[in-house]
């Protein structure tokens, strides 16, 4: 059995942080894991962020439903669900990833989950340690043939623990990893993943 977990943002959508920064003209929200691997780090910086603006969750919730996911980026998955099972794996939360997954096909996602008090978000909660990685080794575990699609430092984890790993990515991270096959476009992707 094959699966294809491939990561959300900048992958098949974009940066839900960074879409958040261009509306609100906030440009620390423009800062994702490219710039700022340690991702407890980059998220304390959005939780200061989002407090100083007073950005309540019920204005995210309104936007959110405005963003879509890159063009051909659902019929890249749908036609390789004869192949694989689909999962999207991702950094991002299920209050700001689920309306874009939608617009994808409502494919399962195993993300993080944030904290909402009084219409405010307060804080987060991560699935787990290493959760990229430790759901590649999950599916291992169920005999599954793993192959990743990712964009960033975030997705290496996950990608050195697959069977096959591709990646969407700017020119910094394919020269830290030249190992990595790389793409910038789903046809050719989708015809690489057809003959694995």
């Amino acid at each position: 059995m094959k699966i294809l977990c491939t990561d959300l943002e900048g992958t098949l959508a974009p940066e839900i942080w960074q879409e958040i920064g261009n509306e609100y003209q906030i440009e620390d929200l423009q800062l994702t894991t490219r710039e700022i691997p340690d991702f407890e780090e980059l998220m304390q910086k959005r939780m200061d962020v989002l407090a100083k603006n007073d950005i309540s969750f019920s204005e995210l919730q309104s936007f959110l439903q405005t963003i879509k996911p890159y063009n051909q980026a659902k019929e890249f998955l749908t036609s390789l669900s004869d192949l694989y099972q689909v999962v999207i794996v991702s950094d991002t939360f299920y209050e700001l990833g689920l309306p874009v997954v939608k617009k994808l096909g409502n494919y399962s996602l195993l993300c993080h989950k944030l904290k909402i008090e009084n219409d405010s978000i307060v804080g987060y909660e991560k699935r787990q340690e290493e959760p990229k990685k430790n759901v590649i080794k999950a599916f291992k575990t169920m005999n599954y043939e793993c192959f990743c699609i990712g964009d960033s430092y975030n997705d290496i984890q996950m990608i050195d623990e697959s069977d096959g790993a591709f990646i969407f990515a700017p020119d910094e991270v394919k020269a830290s990893r030249p190992d990595i096959i790389s793409f910038d476009n789903y046809n050719d992707l989708k015809k690489h993943l057809s003959y694995e």
